[in-house]
């Protein structure tokens, strides 16, 4: 039984990282722009912004429109249209391939 902690310390570490991978805010690409502070600065109230590589363009139109009752549930502002509109434009511009 001794010699199956390190593998379970292993397995654990490693869907740590593969949980958290794209989670960085130092690997978020334009991270000194204005899209890329306001992606940070709205997203971030709620949980760590995801690098936009992590999924497509289309896929980040339908995440986007899923965070909206999130944020009203957590009691904050929502995104006005052109904060939406820079986001969205940012997360298109860096989004990942399928």
């Amino acid at each position: 039984m001794m010699r199956r902690r390190p593998i379970f310390a292993l397995l654990g570490l490693a869907g740590l990282l593969i949980a958290t991978a794209g989670c960085n805010p130092k690997t978020l690409p334009e991270q000194d722009s204005y899209a890329g502070q306001l992606y940070l600065k709205r997203c971030d109230g709620c949980h760590r912004p995801y690098n936009p590589r992590t999924l497509t363009a289309a896929m980040w139109a339908v995440r986007v429109d899923a965070m909206e009752p999130k944020i009203a549930r957590a009691g904050m502002a929502p995104l006005t249209a052109e904060e939406r509109r820079v986001i969205l434009d940012y997360l298109t511009r860096n989004a990942g391939e399928q």
